[in-house]
């Protein structure tokens, strides 16, 4: 019986989070020609869609860089207007330059079980042109409920996207079913937090830690 309450409570759950009949788009289209040192550096995001309707956070910025052990990804964030959290990831560069978009990212979390410590997910560029906007999305299947979960980042330069840079930056999202009127302007009116956590956090974006 307590067997069935635990599944019963986890299928529910999982139900909360993936919310998109079948599997994830495929054969999308990415960035042509895509050069990642061309992206690398601080963005902010400009405007974001989940497809769970879940927004916990604002004032998002990730910034890429290289270090001696390879490159990373820091997704830093305000939640709830009060606290400031970060999440860092590696990033699984490919190896084929074709395949040069098709990026994902791996947290590591020393202090969580053995199964859970290592995480990888997708990091998708649908379109940049590096200076001024990007499209990113993540996708997430879940073969229990035959279901799947989408993030997208619209993430520009400078705080403010221009409009022509916006109107660039929504085109590829038709490849993900996206519907453009669904994205969700980032809030950047309470950007100080009242308290700094300076652990590295799980990222509110791929919230499932292993493949469901």
């Amino acid at each position: 019986m307590l067997t069935i309450v635990i599944l019963s409570l986890f299928l529910y759950s999982v139900s909360g989070y993936f919310t998109l009949p079948g599997k994830c788009p495929e054969n999308v289209a990415l960035q042509k020609d895509f050069k990642l040192p061309d992206f690398y550096g601080k963005w902010h995001q400009a405007y974001h869609y989940s497809s769970d309707g879940l927004m916990m956070n604002n004032c998002s910025k990730l910034i890429l860089d290289t270090k001696p052990s390879g490159a990373y990804w820091n997704q830093s964030r305000v939640d709830r207007g009060l606290f400031h959290r970060y999440s860092m990831a590696k990033l699984d560069i490919p190896i084929r330059i074709e395949d040069a978009a098709n990026l994902n990212v791996t947290f590591t979390f020393h202090d969580a079980p053995r199964r859970l410590r290592v995480r990888s997910y997708p990091f998708r560029v649908l379109a940049t042109n590096y200076n001024y906007y990007a499209t990113v999305y993540t996708c997430q299947y879940s073969s229990l409920i035959d279901k799947h979960f989408i993030y997208v980042w619209i993430l520009s330069r400078n705080l403010i996207l221009n409009d022509v840079s916006l109107e660039l930056a929504v085109k590829p999202l038709s490849e993900i079913g996206v519907d453009s009127k669904k994205l969700v302007k980032e809030d950047i009116s309470n950007c100080s937090p009242k308290y700094y956590d300076d652990v590295n956090t799980k990222p509110t974006t791929f919230r499932y830690p292993v493949p469901i």
